[in-house]
Parts: structure tokens; sequence; C-alpha cells
């Protein structure tokens, strides 16, 4: 038992120094590399299918930009990303990695159900309703990590990652029992009453309000990160917790507050799929948008307007390997091949400058 304990400590310990080093400030052309990079693989592997290569770079470009309907589908797709990244980064900024998105999602998303059920269709009210339940849900799962850390020194890492899984396998048993309506034998919940969700913003388009409050979030996250005093404490309680002591403060309560708000901001990527998405909740929502956002909030520098950023990028991707798919049959797998590239280059070349015993990279982001 004892040796199981120290190999998971000694795991942990090594992932925590993957981590740091991926989430280390870089210059702006080593994370353009890497974007550059994937594109390139990703090129070459639609080349290698016999594609004609200006015909799928045509067909790419349209189906994630071309049209009104193409640019809503795009801005969806980065909506869920964009809020777990911001809510990682919060959280390692204030020095906990937090691997748990995809889990906060979950529950965010669970949450987003609870006032129709416990209420019923109460009309315009729902909606404000669900969005808040979703964001406590979260923020209550991002707090259990730091609770258990603060009181027994758990490491974050690991309950973050194991958390994940109860979250998912908790929504199965929802939707396959309490949850599903008598009449279905769907893996999903009763939908949602038109009163209670996102309205489409531009007809003909899946574009929902829950894109511009992303946005927006995006915009309060680099406000409270850059300038506000709770800000402040959370970067100096990431850089030196004992000089957070030493001042007097409390940083068990930094690391409480932290994690909770970036629960709660995570929680809300799964609220707003299924407020502006799927209008119900569906087993196997997600496929992995929680993990997504991660890579996103690393690739991004811990930036948010860098996240914002990175997020275009990957629900660009998507929207450009559906029509890919549609119009030369070409796996959408490969949507995960051009998303997974760019950390796997980045680790790649941090790996390369760690061992060379270079200097951490200046951050331009």
């Amino acid at each position: 038992m004892s040796d199981s304990v120290t190999s998971l400590a000694q795991t942990s310990a090594s992932l925590r120094r993957i981590l740091a080093q991926l989430s280390a400030s870089r210059s702006l052309w080593i994370t353009l590399s890497a974007f550059v990079g994937s594109l390139i693989i990703g090129l070459a592997l639609i080349a290698a299918m016999g594609v004609p290569m200006r015909a799928a770079m045509s067909t790419a470009f349209d189906g994630a930009f071309g049209t009104l309907r193409a640019l809503s589908d795009t801005l969806v797709f980065m909506t869920p990303r964009l809020l777990v990244a911001l809510g990682a980064l919060i959280a390692i900024r204030g020095g906990m990695f937090n691997l748990g998105g995809e889990g906060q999602l979950q529950m965010g998303a669970i949450g987003a159900m609870l006032p129709f059920l416990a209420f019923g269709d109460v009309g315009a009210a729902l909606l404000p309703l669900s969005i808040l339940s979703g964001a406590l849900c979260g923020a209550c799962w991002g707090a259990i990590p730091a609770l258990l850390k603060v009181w027994r020194g758990i490491d974050e890492i690991i309950v973050t990652l194991m958390m994940n899984f109860i979250a998912i396998y908790l929504l199965k048993y929802l939707v396959q029992g309490p949850m599903r309506p008598a009449n279905s034998n769907f893996n999903m919940s009763a939908q949602l009453p038109a009163d209670g969700v996102f309205q489409q913003v531009i007809e003909g388009t899946r574009l929902h309000a829950g894109v511009f409050l992303a946005l927006l979030i995006a915009l309060a996250v680099w406000v409270m990160l850059n300038h506000s005093a709770f800000g402040l404490k959370l970067r100096a309680s990431g850089q030196s917790p004992r000089f957070v002591r030493l001042q007097g403060q409390s940083a068990a309560k930094t690391v409480l507050s932290s994690m909770a708000i970036s629960g709660a901001v995570s929680g809300l990527a799964g609220t707003f799929e299924v407020l502006g998405v799927q209008y119900r909740l569906i087993d196997g929502f997600s496929s992995g948008l929680g993990f997504e956002g991660l890579a996103v909030s690393f690739l991004a520098g811990l930036q948010p307007f860098g996240a914002v950023i990175v997020s275009l990028y990957f629900g660009a991707i998507n929207s450009a390997a559906l029509a890919l798919q549609t119009t030369f049959s070409i796996p959408a797998a490969l949507a995960d091949v051009l998303g997974g590239m760019p950390i796997l280059i980045l680790a790649v070349l941090s790996g390369v400058m760690l061992v060379k015993g270079r200097p951490v990279w200046n951050s331009t982001l």
C-alpha cells in the first residue's frame, strides 16, 4: 500500500513539473510555431488522402468563416473551450493545477437542469436560475479539491482528475435513471422549455447569447487578474505562498476562492452547452471539451485574451473538419489531430529548451 502511495505521489510530482513547464511564459514565436507546425501536418495528411490541396483549403476556410452560419458554428464551438480555459488559468495563476475542467463542466450541465426539475416551467425566470445553478454546481465541484488541499494537504492534481470521472458517471446515472422521461429509451433528460434556454441571435444559425457572455467573462477575468486587489493576491499566492503568509494574509482563503471561481467559470461551459446547444442533458455531450479547454489555457500562455484567440482556432478547426468531412469524406477525427498537435509540439519544444538549460521564455501574448 505504501509503495502505491509513493508511486502516486511521484507521478503527481512529475506531472506537476511538466504542467509547470508548459504553463511557463513563452515568446510569441514559439506559440505560433506550434500552430503553424500543426497546420502543416494537417495539410500533409489531407494531401496523403488524395484530396486536392487548394480545394481542401478553400473548403476548410469556407466551413469555418465563409458564411454567417459557418462563423456562427465556429463561435459556438469556441465557447465551451474558452470558458474551461479561463477557469483553468484562474486556478493556475493562483498556484493550483485544476485538471478538473471536464468534471466541473459536467456538473455545470447538471446544475442547469436543477431549477427545471425543482420548479418546473417558471417562465423567463428559469434562464437566470439555470445559469446561477450551473455556476454554483461548478464552483462547489472546484472548491472540494481546494478544501482537501488546505485541510489535509492532498494533491489537487490527483483529486481533480479523479473527480472528472465521478462527475461523468454521475451524469450518466442521472440521464439513464432519475432524469430520463418515463416514455423515452434514450439516455437524455426531458427538453427544457423555450423560455428557459438561449434564443438564436441570428435566425438560421446556432449563435446564442452564451457566446457573447463567454467573451464578457474573458474580459472580466482579464480585469480581475490584472486590475483588482484579488488578482494581485491571486498572482502573489501562485508565485510565493510564503510571501503571502508573511504579509498576514490567508493563503488558504485565496486558494479556496480561486478554485471556486475556476470551477464556476468551467461549470458555465456545461451550462451554456445545455442552454444554447443541446436544450437538454445528454449522455456524452461533452466529448472531452474540458480537456481541450485545459490545452487551450496552456497554449494561450495563461492569458485571457490569448485564450480567446486559441479557442477560436479550436472552434475553427472543428467547423472546418465538418466541412471537409461532408465534401471529401475526410474523417472528423482530423479535428482531434489538429487540436492535439499544437500542445504536442509545444511540449516537445519545452522539453528541448529544458534539456538545454535555456532560460524560461518571456511572455508577449
